[in-house]
């Protein structure tokens, strides 16, 4: 019986083609679409799941009020300290080496950035694959090395032996490092991102610095916010003493949340984010979901082609559920069939999405995803056949075999309302794609108050160095390189976020204790970093005082640059009248800080603009950060050569042989990239739904066209026009258009406002947008019915009415 149903199967595919090409098109469309977001959500979904007793382990956050910001690392030998707290079974840490670190090989020099110290626990929370050597020696010994495989290849040469490798020397500065194990490359599906590991630096008295990752394993069973309250006053006390408690939060992210619910700031590696994976997965559940409502849209369209033959099959005996299965075959194998080709396009386009999504995903069938994906295709062929096979099943064959085709009106109510959401879809999916665009636009345009174009920047390069000290020497000679326009430096990543606050107090009373962000900038800075001087003057170096001096060992004294918004906190009634007054700090050690007002300018736009910000003030050559940034002004049609001569001048300098040179243009750029992503993978979704969407248009009024041939003929006799009569056939599905455009009009408005809404600054939703989006699914549907209604309105009445 089953075989018949095949071989009964394929003769219909046979019959008709068009239906089966155009059934077998939308659901490979729809298929591909969805294996390729499924092995993202797969791989994203996965993230550290692997690691041994995953779930009960947790990493400690903090969250600066002050701030605004929260970041991923805290004081080591504060959560040293704290190992021993009720409910904590054990405590990893792990501290990052500093960026600047250059290690040499022979006469070699390598910028080593993904350097940890760890505690000796590491294996127990991160089981490393040891390729050669010892790792427990390397994490329990000073001046030993592990070394993943991956840097072994850049160090050593491809051809190297994993234990030709051990017992290698790196020099680091003064520092020696022998390599003592190598060890396989980490998982992709980690947040854990190093190349090399050594033994934790020695616990210390001293808890002001945020300076490691710490991950806490809790004990089975145990409740996590209640380890969370008594963990939280703990740190704080500690690691901020005489500080207020509500000044700083304590949080326990979930080692399996890190991936997704990272903030970028300071992490391993570039996090993913929850909010772009449930927009890729439900637009690929959208996409085969179209696909589904062609496949029933089609089905029902042509019941009137096979009802003689389900007629034919009831009078010879065929059973109520026979009919059923027989249609439920045929619906599998098109599924099956279109889930071939859907893994075969995807196998294609592979290269291209991981370019997309910046992963590196394959596809693997002989594994629980390809199982998974059997049983999807399974499902999608019983789910999408079961209306069809049920509404042709109960055809009576006493109608049917008598002429009378009349279908009922559950059947076009059932394909009007599929095709009125399938529409529906397509405009709001095209108002979406187009807004996000907008969006992304205006926030690479927007005006942050310092200028983009023309400025790189040389990260990492200790304060000491170049913002402690003025360092005129170094500048100079930066300044002389052919193509450099001016040079300062900076302590914070301007496209990124504050790194420390102080709390302030103005000599006229307004602001008293007021934690505000700090910026340490060099000379220059509004030239520099093309800032909007409002009132006043920039630093000078030929203003002595300008410069962070100390006068006393209890008094330190600098000029400082308002930003618009601060003067204005501070009371003052404008820019001009700031010039002048005193700012004043003290600190933990009874130290105070005395700063000048020398000029106030317009606000800078710090990191994204999702961020609620405070208002910054601009110290001249101070800074609480270990490392800060070298910033020059240059013409970039010579950027190649300058950095050339950059590597040298900073090598025979600052010992830096390969510096991290950064274009800030491009550092603005990602702070948005995953949005871009966001609205990229929205913009082909569209372009996806309104290809779906035509082949579903194109097959019904296919099959609509056909049956009103002898209406066509008559029209024709009678006068009619071709476009008239072109109008006519297409003012049906025009109707279902202008009704899905009244679905599709307030649920976008609606989910695009909420999208925008994450934005402090964000464009208006506009109604061209919306007109635009309805006019281009309807000329679409226009042109689709248009081009079969055409050709009938151009065939001779007599050949159709010749029979009657």
């Amino acid at each position: 019986m089953w075989f018949n149903y095949l071989i009964t199967a394929l003769r219909a595919f046979s019959r008709h083609k068009l239906h089966f090409s155009l059934n077998i098109a939308g659901l490979t469309l729809g298929l591909a679409a969805a294996i390729l977001i499924a092995l993202y959500a797969r791989h994203e979904a996965s993230y550290d799941q692997w690691l041994p007793q995953a779930q009960q382990v947790f990493r400690v956050e903090q969250y600066i009020v002050p701030l605004n910001g929260g970041i991923p690392i805290v004081n080591k030998n504060t959560m040293n300290r704290l190992r021993d707290l009720a409910g904590i079974d054990d405590v990893l840490l792990v501290e990052p080496l500093a960026a600047t670190a250059e290690f040499r090989l022979g006469e070699n020099s390598y910028r080593l950035t993904g350097m940890m110290g760890a505690s000796a626990n590491l294996p127990q929370f991160l089981p490393l694959t040891v390729l050669a050597g010892d790792l427990n020696k390397a994490l329990a010994t000073p001046g030993q090395l592990a070394i993943s495989q991956q840097l072994a290849v850049r160090l050593f040469g491809q051809n190297t032996a994993w234990q030709q490798v051990i017992g290698n020397t790196l020099q680091q500065g003064e520092t020696r490092w022998t390599i003592a194990a190598v060890f396989a490359n980490l998982p992709a599906n980690t947040h854990f991102a190093f190349d090399g590991v050594f033994q934790l630096k020695p616990f210390r008295e001293q808890y002001s610095a945020n300076n490691a990752y710490a991950y806490v394993r809790l004990h089975e069973g145990v409740d996590v916010a209640t380890v969370q309250q008594q963990l939280a006053p703990a740190y704080v006390k500690i690691a901020y003493p005489g500080e207020s408690p509500d000044m700083v939060k304590i949080s326990l992210q979930p080692l399996t949340g890190i991936h997704l619910n990272g903030n970028n700031r300071l992490e391993l590696k570039v996090s993913g984010t929850r909010s772009n994976l449930w927009i890729c997965i439900g637009l690929s559940v959208l996409l085969l979901g179209l696909a589904g409502v062609n496949f029933v849209n089609m089905s029902i369209a042509q019941s009137a082609r096979r009802a003689k033959e389900v007629g034919v099959r009831k009078a010879m005996g065929a059973s109520h559920w026979q009919i059923i299965s027989q249609f439920l075959v045929e619906s599998v194998l098109i599924t099956l069939i279109a889930g071939v080709l859907a893994c075969a396009a995807a196998e294609l386009l592979l290269p291209w999405f991981n370019g997309l999504v910046e992963r590196q995903l394959a596809l693997t069938y002989l594994s629980d995803f390809g199982a998974g994906l059997l049983l999807i295709l399974l499902l999608t062929g019983v789910i999408a056949g079961a209306y069809p096979a049920f509404f042709m099943a109960a055809f009576s064959a006493k109608r049917v075999l008598s002429g009378d085709l009349q279908r009922g009106k559950t059947a076009v109510l059932v394909r009007k309302g599929l095709l009125t959401l399938q529409s529906a879809l397509s405009v709001a999916l095209i108002i979406a794609a187009v807004l996000l665009q907008q969006q992304l636009h205006y926030l690479q345009n927007l005006p942050v108050g310092y200028e983009r174009a023309g400025r790189i920047q040389v990260a990492d390069i200790q304060s000491e160095k170049i913002l402690n000290v003025a360092n005129p020497q170094l500048m100079q000679r930066v300044k002389a390189i052919p193509g450099v326009l001016d040079v300062g430096a900076v302590d914070i990543p301007i496209t990124g976020s504050f790194n420390s606050s102080m709390p302030l107090n103005s000599d006229n009373g307004v602001l008293t204790e007021q934690m505000i962000p700090l910026i340490g900038v060099g000379y220059r800075p509004v030239e520099l970093l093309g800032l909007q001087l409002l009132a006043g003057r920039d630093f000078s170096e030929s203003t002595a005082s300008d410069w962070y001096h100390e006068p006393n060992e209890q008094l330190g004294q600098a000029s400082i640059l308002l930003t618009q918004t601060l003067a204005r906190q501070a009371g003052f009634a404008s820019a001009q009248d700031a010039i002048g007054h005193l700012f004043s700090a003290t600190d933990s050690q009874g130290k105070t800080y005395q700063f000048t007002v020398v000029g106030v300018v317009s606000d800078i736009k710090v990191g994204s603009t999702r961020a609620n910000q405070a208002a910054p003030v601009l110290i001249c050559g101070y800074t609480n950060n270990w490392y800060s940034k070298l910033l020059l002004k240059v013409d970039m049609d010579q950027l190649p050569a300058i950095r050339v001569e950059l590597s040298k001048v900073l090598g025979q300098a600052l010992n830096m042989y390969a510096p991290t040179i950064e274009v800030l243009a491009e550092d603005y750029k990602a702070i948005y990239r995953s949005d871009e992503r966001t609205a990229l993978l929205v913009s082909i979704f569209s372009g996806l739904a309104i290809a779906l969407a035509c082949f579903g248009v194109f097959g019904l009024a296919s099959f609509s066209v056909l049956r009103r041939q002898k209406e066509v003929s008559v029209r024709k006799v009678l006068g009619a026009s071709r476009l008239s009569i072109v109008n006519l056939l297409a003012s049906e599905y025009l109707t279902l258009v202008a009704l899905s455009v009244a679905i599709a009009f307030p649920l976008t408005w609606w989910l695009v406002q909420d999208w925008l809404a994450g934005f402090n600054d964000r464009i208006e939703q506009s109604v061209m947008v919306y007109l635009l989006s309805a006019l281009i699914v309807a000329a679409i549907t226009w042109f689709t019915v248009a081009s079969i209604a055409f050709k009938a309105a151009s065939s001779r009445p007599a050949q159709v009415l010749r029979c009657e």
